[in-house]
């Protein structure tokens, strides 16, 4: 299977405040591939997932990403991820190929 994909772009995102779930991206982005990466300074988990995502331990809804580990995920629309965190002011960086 081609898995080619002819644009690629990235950015970040910081969790404000820990235990709000924040999209990933501001607006609808068109996308067809991310990569979505711990920063390596983070101090805790950030928490991948829909809109309904937790990173808070007893409530965990998503999957958990230590620093410096990745997920990727096959989407259409960056703007229906979201990510929360443990601590506020830690976050991911991502690559897309769209």
């Amino acid at each position: 299977m081609d898995q080619s994909f002819p644009n690629i772009d990235d950015g970040r995102k910081v969790v404000a405040a820990a235990g709000t779930a924040e999209r990933l991206v501001a607006a609808i982005t068109s996308a067809r591939k991310v990569t979505i990466m711990a920063e390596l300074d983070n101090t805790d988990y950030v928490v991948v997932g829909g809109a309904n995502v937790v990173a808070a331990l007893a409530t965990r809804r998503g999957i958990a990403l230590s620093p410096g580990t990745s997920i990727i995920l096959y989407v259409e629309d960056l703007y229906t991820i979201y990510v929360d965190a443990v601590v506020s002011s830690e976050g991911v960086t991502f690559i897309y190929q769209f």
